[in-house]
């Protein structure tokens, strides 16, 4: 609670107490206000601006009086009660027409002072994309806080992909939303975060042809690149329509695994080859992370290549304990990966064991559809019971993505 009283003393003089003339200002203020006299040095110690004591009773009391509370104890007992809605409030209210343009100072003020705006700041951004008011995500896209080395990777999945289903919302006809697709935060965040594979042919295609064709950014152009060539290997386009993706040090590592994932589209002899190039690169400390192999998961089980599957689970091993909710997610990729090249050689007993290690219903988000359709295709096959049923629910699946592709031959014959 001292240290919710310290934000909020500062929240509302609205500046960090950082040095001696920030405590001497405060000094001030809070004697104009309340008539209290709290000396400057005593503001020093409570802020950790030189060797902190604990705060005497008459310290805690004098600034809580200052915060609009009777004392300390009224401060305990009323704080989070007075606090449950506001934020709440303030959000619905700067969310009305009038206001609406205070939102990108709002946000500015809150962002990374509590975990838990994160939640808020995806409730605002999925608001605004509802009402495509372009000009005012662009605004907090443009914050020096929304770059992405301010954010957790959880977090940065959690707004992309909570927000990313809403981007049919963009008017390619808009140079607002066209301002939008061209902020770097907002292609961080956003654009390469969710990939809406049951649209690639639509609105989600037009929208990175749109990126690829006016971004400047290496990665950017990479993961353009590395989509449009998925929805070229769906569609069975010739291998001169697709485009070559080059790899930099810098890229994330999911973007450097879609980029030798790419190497998988075409049946060619050398992939294992290429795979074990690709490890001696990216583990040169001798450090397995599966993020580097997140899109070569993907293209393995799309182009029904149990070799590259088989060298990748012999890389892993079943992880049960997450510090991350992302990594958690990668693993139940692995899993699904390592049912279906399981089925292929035929080991039921492994199949089983991993049925019972993941939940299907964890992928991640813009995943999510096309791999439960990959789990249909194992219990089609895994299954002896209600096939027809199991059929009937991959067509209706597949009508929604790429049908001549998913076909029901597909089906039949992907553990050929």
């Amino acid at each position: 609670m001292v240290d919710k009283l310290k934000q909020i003393t500062e929240k509302k003089i609205g500046f960090e107490i950082k040095n001696y003339n920030d405590c001497k200002r405060l000094s001030e203020i809070i004697y104009i206000e309340t008539g209290y006299e709290l000396n400057y040095n005593t503001i020093r110690r409570f802020f950790g601006i030189v060797k902190t004591v604990k705060p005497s009773n008459y310290t805690l009391d004098t600034l809580c009086k200052f915060n609009g509370y009777k004392n300390y104890n009224d401060y305990v007992i009323n704080f989070h009660l007075k606090n449950r809605w506001k934020d709440e409030f303030e959000i619905v209210r700067f969310m009305q027409e009038d206001q609406i343009e205070k939102l990108p100072q709002y946000i500015d003020n809150r962002l990374h002072t509590n975990s838990n705006f994160i939640l808020k700041l995806a409730q605002i951004l999925r608001e605004l994309m509802i009402d495509q008011n372009f000009e005012v995500l662009t605004r907090i896209f443009s914050l020096e806080k929304m770059q992405i080395k301010n954010f957790t990777f959880d977090e940065i999945a959690y707004i992309g992909n909570n927000v990313g289903p809403l981007l049919f919302k963009i008017n390619m006809e808009s140079k607002a939303s066209d301002k939008l697709l061209l902020n770097l935060n907002f292609q961080d965040i956003i654009i390469s975060i969710y990939v809406d594979y049951y649209k690639l042919s639509s609105y989600y295609g037009n929208i990175i042809s749109f990126l690829l064709k006016h971004t400047t950014r290496d990665n950017v152009t990479a993961f353009c690149m590395g989509v449009l060539n998925l929805d070229s290997f769906f569609k069975n386009k010739p291998k001169n329509n697709f485009h070559k993706c080059n790899m930099k040090s810098n890229f994330h590592p999911i973007l450097k695994s879609r980029i030798i994932a790419q190497k998988l589209f075409f049946k060619e002899k050398n992939h294992i080859k290429i795979l074990e190039d690709y490890d001696n690169l990216i583990n040169k400390n001798n450090t397995i992370n599966i993020d580097f192999y997140f899109e070569i998961i993907t293209t393995a089980i799309i182009t029904k290549n149990f070799e590259v599957m088989k060298w990748i689970i012999n890389k892993f091993k079943l992880k049960t304990n997450f510090t991350y909710i992302y990594k958690f997610e990668h693993y139940e990729h692995f899993g699904l990966m390592s049912i279906l090249y399981y089925q292929y050689i035929g080991n039921r007993e492994m199949c089983k064991l991993w049925i019972d290690s993941i939940s299907i219903d964890n992928f991640v988000r813009s995943y999510e559809n096309i791999y439960l359709l990959y789990f249909t295709i194992f219990k089609y096959h895994f299954y002896n019971q209600n096939r027809i049923k199991i059929l009937n629910d991959y067509q209706k699946k597949s009508e929604k993505l790429y049908p001549k592709f998913f076909s029901e031959k597909y089906l039949l014959e992907y553990f050929d």
